[in-house]
Formats: C-alpha cells, structure tokens, sequence
C-alpha cells in the first residue's frame, strides 16, 4: 500500500470503490485497496461522502498549505480503552512520563550522533554524546538537554552541507534558508508518516510523553518521530545535496519565505517516500522503514503494557 500525493488542483471523488481525481489535466483513478494514506498539497475539493468512503477504508488524509494545515484521522478502529488508561496514567505519573521522554531523546542524541560519525565528524559525535550524561529530572529539562543537543547538531551539520544548505540556524514558519526549508518539509512528512503509523496501533495519537498533551491535536507522533529524524530526515537530507538531486533552482523566494517548486516539492516527495519504503536488516529480516516505525509503536505499546521496558530504535 502507498501513499499517494495530491500536488494539483482539482476534485477528488468516490468512484465505485475507486478514487478519481479530476483534474484541468483529466481524470486520474487510484483503487482504494492500493492507498495508505493521503497527502494534500493543492486545492483539492472533496465531500462528506467522499470522507464517509475514507473512513470506513481506514485512510487518513494530510492537509499542507505553506505548512501542515491539518489531518482528517478516521475514527480509531484499533482503539483500545485499556491502552488509553495505560498512556494517561503514565503521562500523569511524573516519574513515568519523564522516564519515556528520556528515552525518546536519548534515542534520537545517539541516532544524531551516528549521522556526524559516518559524516567525517567523529570527535563532533563524542562530544554530541556527552550531552547524555546530563542531569534531567522533570519533562522540562528533558527538553531542554534535547535543544541543547539539537542546537550543537546542527552547527556541526553546517560542516557536512554546502554553503547554500547551511541551516546556520534552525528557522521555520517561514524558513529562511534552503537547508531549512527542505527540512522543514521532510519533517512535516515524517511527523503524518508516523502518524499513519499509530493509526494501526492501539495507541492514542493524543497523548505524548515528550511533547506535552494540550490543544495540540497529536503529540504521541512527535515524541517517537524524534528517534527517527536523524535517521531519515538528515540522511536523506544530506544525500540528496550531496547527490545533487536538489539544488537552489528548486526554489523560488517569496515574500513570505522560501518555498520550493512545484518541481522541487515533487523531488523530495518522491524521495521520501522511496525512503520510507526502503528496507533494511533489523535482526537478520529485511523490513521497510515505516514497519521499523510501526514496530517502535508496539515496543511503547508493551512498555505501557508492562512487559518490556522500551528501548529506543539505534542505527549502527
């Protein structure tokens, strides 16, 4: 199954039990049966019945504008009221919660560190890893030894990319560079992709360990997108401007900040979800990344459970 992305302009519809998009260009159909998820970037019109059809297949859809707008999650057909009472009862033990959320980030500072090594940077990576060491004993702080890290990775980062995908500082909303706005992006899509992830567990999306659980509609995907960020973010980050599949004339600069091509938007589309499809050995079974993903999930699930401590995911 796949995730199919929607760049142009036009109306999505229920056609039997196929979807048609039709477009200035013609129609285009997709079997539902083939569908993962879906990922909005155009004006695309569509109705309730069209939703009512989505949700009984179990297909969320993503909304990006300049930003993540928003997801339409169908109803949680996995839920499980046990695991619910499991999540909030760990969010609201202080010292439940603040053991997750350190392991969250310890899992994403050796995951940081792993990228500098095989990038030339080994002193860099050492140094990266003694922010491990340091003293966390509420959420709060957690967070702050993650920035603190975080902040050190990317300066450190500045030293693998090129001159016009320096990220020199880390800026969003709007991006004020190249390297921040192509990371901008994969981060959006890794965040939904993880999303999609937990929508097949018995897990509730709304409630994190890391992050805090507010107004904020999901948080549980961000704490476990943190593990992976470095694995598939940067990496492919970094090869794709080592490689040359992106350059600065995918990007037009707008008032409002940088903002890639139609072109550009399609590249790093594609290249993600090639990379989230890939595979890679995890105890001696070729798995794509999103099942690793799927796979982290559950080892919360047992964590909750109280079977197994979690443990986050290491690359090597």
């Amino acid at each position: 199954m796949k995730r199919l992305f929607i760049l142009t302009s036009g109306t999505l519809k229920r056609k039997n039990n196929t979807l048609s998009l039709v477009t200035k260009d013609g129609t285009k159909y997709v079997p539902i049966t083939t569908i993962k998820s879906i990922y909005i970037f155009g004006e695309v019109r569509l109705n309730k019945r069209l939703l009512q059809f989505l949700s009984k297949n179990h297909i969320p859809v993503h909304f990006f504008g300049r930003h993540y707008l928003g997801t339409f999650y169908p109803r949680l057909f996995n839920a499980s009221g046990f695991m619910v009472l499991r999540q909030v009862q760990a969010y609201l033990d202080p010292g439940e919660r603040v053991r997750l959320a350190r392991k969250f980030v310890e899992g994403a500072i050796k995951n940081m560190a792993t990228v500098l090594r095989e990038n030339g940077l080994g002193e860099e990576s050492v140094q990266l890893r003694s922010y491990l060491k340091l003293q966390a004993e509420d959420v709060d702080s957690v967070m702050g030894v993650e920035g603190s890290a975080r902040s050190f990775y990317f300066e450190c980062m500045d030293k693998i990319l090129p001159q016009d995908f320096k990220l020199v500082r880390r800026t969003r909303r709007p991006p004020e560079n190249m390297g921040n706005s192509l990371m901008s992006l994969m981060n959006m899509i890794l965040y939904t992709a993880v999303l999609d992830e937990i929508y097949q567990t018995h897990l509730d999306p709304r409630i994190g360990f890391l992050h805090s659980t507010n107004f904020r509609r999901f948080s549980l995907n961000l704490d476990v997108a943190e593990v992976f960020r470095p694995i598939i973010v940067d990496r492919l980050l970094i090869s794709m401007i080592n490689r040359r599949e992106i350059s600065k004339d995918d990007f037009e600069d707008l008032t409002a900040g940088l903002r890639l091509t139609q072109k550009g938007l399609k590249t790093v589309l594609s290249a993600i979800d090639r990379k989230l499809s890939s595979t890679i050995t995890v105890k001696k079974r070729k798995i794509s990344y999103s099942r690793v993903i799927r796979m982290e999930l559950y080892k919360v699930e047992r964590h909750l459970s109280g079977d197994v401590e979690y443990s986050p995911f290491l690359i090597r």
